[in-house]
């Protein structure tokens, strides 16, 4: 066990010392804003706080609208189990009730017997045509300036691309500007048009990393148009003091509402937060499915006897 232990120190010191020695080779600050504009990756600008006067402007074109989803899993092991999947819609300032989608599956019921990886990529398919469907009543029922998705819009068009389009052309239609807030930007274009210039240990850098620090707060870096997610106008915005910033989806056709639009968050994101505008964070606590609901509802419905049968051995660990 101590030969163990000392294998396990080694590691984490080698590990530790990779670490710093990857983000001491990351150029400064100057030299990267100096590569990306080089490299005409993009262009940085700096956004402005809206005013009671600019958000009453952006108000009397429409409310603003933000749409999230949640999904958890109760049960056992693969098929033994059901997938709860909910949708919401949620107006600013509207006393007009939420627009909610849900949605229970389960391996057991589906018509055609299914792998376990294909029931994951039904999941996440199922979960992005229920927060288009909310998007799409919410246009309806709303009449929104602005419509807040949480996550990329290329990710709608990829896992519920009939129902995108349906939802892109009547935005257009109404002149409700679709907004993708993506929070965990997992992309790699930045550094793969620098890699040429940057040395940071072979392994490529995802954009939130090579961004992370170089933007000052209220300043976005405008992806130059065609170099990655065809079809729309992408942003990466530093919006509150978090040093990692958010990236943000237009539709290519809405992309003179650019500049409206990031000094529509800016100014609706809390500066000592976590760069996510405020309306999505509550959108989010209130879409989100817990644990004990989906434990109750296994009791209740399949009894605890069969619930007992499901419930791994993790879980009854006594020590």
């Amino acid at each position: 066990m101590f030969e163990l232990n000392t294998n396990l120190k080694r590691t984490f010191e080698e590990t530790a010392k990779a670490m710093r020695l990857r983000l001491q080779q990351k150029p400064s600050v100057d030299a990267l804003r100096f590569m990306v504009a080089d490299k005409g990756i993009g262009s940085f600008k700096m956004c402005q706080k809206l005013d009671c006067r600019g958000l009453s402007n952006i108000a009397q074109k429409g409310k603003i609208v933000g749409v999230d989803g949640s999904t958890n899993n109760a049960g056992g092991p693969f098929p033994y189990l059901f997938t709860l999947q909910q949708a919401l819609a949620k107006a600013c300032s509207s006393k007009e009730e939420d627009v909610v989608m849900t949605d229970a599956v389960s391996p057991l019921i589906m018509k055609d017997v299914i792998t376990e990886e294909e029931y994951r990529d039904f999941i996440k398919r199922n979960l992005a045509e229920l927060e288009v469907k909310a998007a799409l009543e919410a246009l309806d029922k709303f009449n929104p300036r602005v419509v807040l998705l949480d996550g990329s819009l290329v990710r709608y068009k990829i896992e519920s691309a009939p129902m995108w389009e349906t939802l892109k052309n009547r935005a257009l239609a109404q002149d409700a500007v679709l907004v993708g807030v993506v929070e965990g930007i997992s992309t790699n274009i930045i550094s793969s048009c620098l890699k040429d210039v940057l040395n940071l240990g072979g392994f490529p850098a995802s954009d939130w990393e090579i961004l992370f620090g170089l933007l000052q707060v209220g300043e976005i870096l405008e992806i130059v148009p065609g170099l990655f997610k065809e079809g729309f106008r992408t942003f990466f915005m530093r919006s509150s003091h978090d040093p990692k910033p958010i990236g943000i989806d237009l539709l290519e056709e809405q992309k003179e509402y650019l500049a409206e639009v990031s000094n529509l968050i800016f100014t609706l994101t809390p500066q000592d937060g976590r760069g996510i505008p405020l309306w999505l964070d509550i959108i989010d606590k209130n879409v989100r499915i817990t644990d004990a609901v989906m434990e109750g509802l296994l009791n209740a419905y399949l009894g605890e006897d069969y619930a007992e049968f499901l419930k791994p051995k993790r879980e009854r660990r006594q020590m």
